[in-house]
């Protein structure tokens, strides 16, 4: 049989569908591109906005489009949110929360979806809906993972949920209190990562900085990060995004210390307007956030620094959002990642008097996009002439044939070369950029 996944949104959640996928090649199952005909459909969902909401709608109904007589299953954020609205779509066999997700099979069984011995799946007279409240969840759920789908880099989860309560954010509703993996175990997956082939370990979380914050006795990302550094074959270790509160002065060491720990952070700003991040309720001002950026970039100076942008959030005014473009302007950030506010019901911010009308979004999200790509080349152009380590991918870059593989400071580059580099790290000379990605040549 075969069985075709996809994900929508963030790191976290295409680690989750691996751990799916794992389960599904654990029973024989040949897995597919999500656009090829298969016997059924796993679709991890997002719904950090609106907009990712109906994409997971537009996916779901081509999955059915694509093969009617498919099982469709439907997981993740938006599963967990909002499963009535999911099980309007005709069509959909099953429906699962966060919590159980990695449960699917034992549902596929609870529900006999499968006969003749378990060599087909057959659809569902009606919906199934299993969503249970996430803020019960008490125990870590994981799955180890060796096979990435041709990927050098390997996701390692070892955090989910959130105690933050941010007043525009949907996640902590659809993902929980915070809780942690045991620093043994995560080691213990770190060296089979290692022993796989895997050179680079991405360390993921709904909120990384409060990693450990739940364990006895308490343990900080940074000892973990330390610990990590010690797993022979592991090469690289890089973070998904973290908290500016929890960018302690001993991770910055670590960055800068360490041959393995990327000098690459993911530190989402929001805003650069202190009213606004102050009714957001995000725990820092916009001077701690300058502070820490250029504190990063004092220390470790050619570290790439990435920010999520939020515009259009309620009472953003002209001024508002000027202090938040001019802030942008004075740092040193190499890429970002700009959202337009979408309300989300179940949020404080729902019902917030000062809603920006969607124009206005548009209009200052092309501004900051713009503002990012500025910076984006001004980064990238520095290390024209320069000497950097490259993890060549398994895979060519699709327009030009070429090797292609990252910086440990997040720089895309592409080159010449032969198979027998790929997921090796080499040194690489950067000649020129061209778009967004830099070309180099092997030195």
């Amino acid at each position: 049989m075969k069985a075709a996944f996809t994900t929508i949104g963030c790191r976290f959640n295409q680690f989750e569908t691996a751990e799916m996928e794992d389960l599904f090649k654990a029973m024989n199952f040949d897995i597919v591109p999500f656009s090829d005909s298969a016997n059924i459909y796993i679709i991890n969902t997002c719904t950090v906005t609106n907009r990712s909401d109906y994409r997971c709608r537009q996916t779901i109904r081509r999955a059915i489009q694509t093969n009617k007589d498919a099982f469709i299953v439907v997981t993740g954020c938006y599963s967990q949110i909002n499963p009535e609205e999911i099980g309007s779509i005709k069509g959909v066999d099953m429906i699962l929360g966060n919590m159980e997700k990695l449960n699917i099979v034992n549902y596929l069984e609870e529900f006999n979806a499968f006969k003749n011995g378990k060599k087909e799946i057959k659809k569902l007279d009606d919906t199934r809906i299993v969503v249970t409240d996430i803020n019960t969840a008490r125990e870590f759920k994981s799955r180890k993972i060796s096979n990435f789908s041709g990927r050098t880099s390997a996701y390692l989860k070892i955090q989910t949920g959130c105690d933050q309560t941010c007043s525009f954010c949907i996640v902590t509703i659809a993902r929980g209190p915070s809780i942690s993996e045991k620093p043994e175990v995560i080691l213990n997956q770190a060296q089979e990562l290692a022993d796989s082939g895997f050179k680079e370990i991405v360390l993921t979380g709904v909120n990384l900085g409060s990693y450990g914050d739940n364990l006895k006795p308490k343990t900080e990302l940074s000892d973990l990060v330390e610990m990590l550094t010690g797993v022979k074959g592991i090469e690289r270790i890089r973070l998904s995004s973290i908290n500016p509160r929890k960018v302690s002065d001993r991770l910055v060491s670590l960055i800068k210390n360490s041959e393995k720990v990327c000098r690459h952070l993911h530190i989402p700003l929001q805003s650069g307007d202190n009213e606004i991040l102050k009714i957001m309720r995000r725990d820092y001002s916009s001077g701690f956030y300058k502070d820490l950026i250029m504190k990063l970039k004092g220390n470790i100076p050619d570290i790439g620094i990435g920010a999520d942008v939020i515009v259009g959030f309620p009472g953003e005014n002209e001024e508002k959002f000027t202090n938040t473009y001019r802030l942008i302007e004075e740092l040193p950030l190499s890429y970002l990642h700009v959202f337009t506010y979408s309300q989300r019901e179940g949020t404080d911010a729902f019902g917030y008097e000062g809603q920006i009308t969607e124009s206005t979004k548009k209009e200052r999200g092309s501004l900051v996009k713009k503002l990012g790509e500025h910076k984006s080349n001004i980064f990238r152009e520095g290390f024209i002439g320069k000497i950097c380590n490259v993890l060549i991918e398994n895979t060519r870059d699709r327009e030009t044939g070429l090797l292609k593989g990252y910086t440990d400071n997040y720089i895309p580059v592409i080159l010449k070369g032969g198979n027998g580099l790929m997921n090796k790290i080499v040194s690489v000379r950067i000649t020129e950029m061209s778009d967004d990605v830099a070309i180099g040549e092997l030195t």
